[in-house]
């Protein structure tokens, strides 16, 4: 990379990142799982003498695997009611044999039956991998999503080919981690292990009563994220946006649920759906929440021109709908966008066609002599109608009417280094520019990407205010640097003149800057919202 583009990436950053965050994990995993050896008693109880048979070598498989299955069966109703004791020899049992059982890719044996057919259960077979939540050290988290429990947690990877998840549309190129919780439950009277995912049943009813399941919600997340770029800052896919775009799209962090409602999330300008790992992992820490909702993020070149981004997100969501069995739940999705994916998510429930093209030309684009494909661009980008299938949209630290910052002269000069997927021809150029009207036209020269775009007061930006929204709930989260200077503030990117809509169903002034987005405060509010709307 020449020198002068790389010093210009450093200031770019150096201007960027005091506003946002820059999220990066630490993940370790035990190269094995802790052996979980019988505790010492001085008289054993019959569950841990089962145990301790369990662990001796010198038995056979099959000798092993039945002492172990009749430690669990004896710990099983103390475990179930929280008695420490029994949980803790439960739970070596059961280690025990899941481990042995992983030896010979979980074939029933011993008398012990895998179950594997049900919705909320896996088939552990399917797994690429299985790994102990336990196992998984984590740092960068604001804390680690976790519920106590019966069982012992793992996470399930899979690869992003496996022919586990070959119906679903968007399996990141990093694969699937899944949260499960191995039990071993005697129903009538015989041995069965079970994965359960717990993002769909955290609990499972035993001897007449609901039990809740140990979960770990963290370490399948952090696993993911920490084979991917692990950052949610990304310069290339700004300025190499051509190269990106291929890259973009609706990434699912599980597989699809037809009971629950599908959460968008939306990152912005410079950024990527890490950006939204905290928001995450704390929303996965609440119950209602898991029951009602299932999250995908959208991944995009944050060069591209705003519009087009839109248009990308519907085509997106479009597949997804085509691809699955959709249910009712699929026309009720939620938008929560951060920065420039509130603007995306705007464009989403609003109405595009004359709405839009009107506030710039008298002449229809119809009228235009243009190239074919020019025309299906401009067809594309312009008209639009309101997605019927959004139900709610949150703006987090949305510059609805820009940021003075797009106007720093090293902002500026970088808007010109953005290289965006398509090339429109010059005659075609002239022929959209002579049909702008004068007033306006300074709008829609040269770079026509979202740097330029996102200038404070642009006609463009304001353009969309303009246009007709669905009536549906939206809600504004708006930084102040905690200075608690409302309406004056600014969250050091996104003024509040910028970020409030007065019609908005709520707005929350956080004590942040434009990371509103990972601001704990921040994320509580997209919690609240999402619970008001679940009930």
């Amino acid at each position: 990379m020449p020198t002068g583009l790389h010093r210009l990436k450093i200031l770019l950053l150096a201007l960027t990142l005091p506003a946002g965050g820059c999220t990066v994990l630490r993940v370790h995993v035990l190269q094995q799982a802790p052996v979980i050896a019988p505790a010492h008693e001085s008289e054993p109880s019959p569950a841990g003498k089962q145990l301790a048979l369990g662990f001796n070598k010198k038995l056979s498989r099959t000798e092993r695997l039945q002492a172990l299955t009749g430690a669990c069966r004896l710990a099983l109703p103390g475990s179930s009611r929280g008695v420490a004791p029994d949980l803790a020899i439960y739970n070596a049992a059961l280690a025990q044999v899941v481990r042995l059982l992983s030896e010979k890719d979980f074939a029933n044996e011993a008398g012990i039956t895998v179950l594997r057919t049900k919705k909320d259960i896996l088939d552990p077979s399917t797994a690429d991998s299985l790994i102990p939540a336990e196992t998984v050290s984590i740092r960068g988290l604001a804390s680690r999503s976790t519920q106590p429990g019966l069982g012992i947690s793992y996470s399930a990877g899979f690869r992003h080919d496996s022919p586990a998840l070959q119906d679903q549309p968007g399996i990141p190129r990093i694969g699937m981690e899944i949260p499960v919780t191995a039990v071993l439950t005697f129903p009538s009277g015989r041995a069965q292990l079970e994965f359960r995912r717990t993002l769909d049943s955290d609990s499972l009813r035993i001897g007449g009563r609901r039990v809740q399941l140990a979960a770990d919600f963290s370490a399948p997340l952090a696993l993911l994220i920490s084979r991917g770029k692990n950052r949610a800052i990304d310069l290339s896919a700004l300025l190499f946006s051509d190269r990106n775009i291929s890259r973009a799209g609706l990434l699912q962090f599980q597989a699809y649920d037809p009971d629950k409602i599908p959460v968008i999330f939306v990152h912005g300008l410079l950024s990527r759906p890490e950006a939204w790992l905290n928001a995450t992992n704390t929303l996965l820490g609440d119950p209602l929440i898991r029951q009602k909702y299932q999250f995908w993020f959208y991944l995009y070149p944050t060069g591209l021109p705003v519009w087009q981004s839109a248009a990308l997100l519907r085509s997106e969501i479009d597949r997804f709908r085509t691809t699955l069995s959709p249910s009712n739940k699929f026309g009720e999705i939620i938008l929560v966008g951060h920065s420039m994916g509130g603007l995306i998510s705007s464009l989403l429930v609003r109405s595009g066609g004359e709405p839009l093209w009107g506030q710039f030309s008298d002449t229809s684009p119809m009228n235009l002599n243009l190239s074919s494909d020019s025309r299906d661009l401009i067809n594309k980008l312009i008209y639009f109608a309101p997605r019927k299938d959004v139900s709610r949209v949150i703006y987090v630290a949305t510059p609805h009417r820009g940021s003075g910052l797009a106007l720093n002269p090293i902002i500026s000069l970088t808007s010109h280094l953005v290289r965006l997927p398509f090339r429109m021809a010059r005659h075609d150029r002239l022929e959209i520019l002579s049909a702008i009207r004068d007033d306006a036209r300074s709008a829609f020269v040269a770079p026509a990407n979202s740097i330029r775009f996102l200038r404070a007061n642009s006609p463009l930006l304001l353009s969309i205010l303009n246009l007709p929204m669905r009536p549906i709930p939206y809600h504004s989260i708006i930084g102040d640097r905690g200075r608690g200077d409302t309406p004056n503030s600014s969250d050091g990117v996104v003024p509040y003149w910028s970020s409030h809509l007065p019609s908005a169903a709520s707005e929350k002034i956080v004590p942040s800057g434009h990371g509103a987005n990972e601001h704990p405060a921040g994320i509580e509010e997209i919690r609240r919202i999402l619970r008001e709307a679940a009930l």
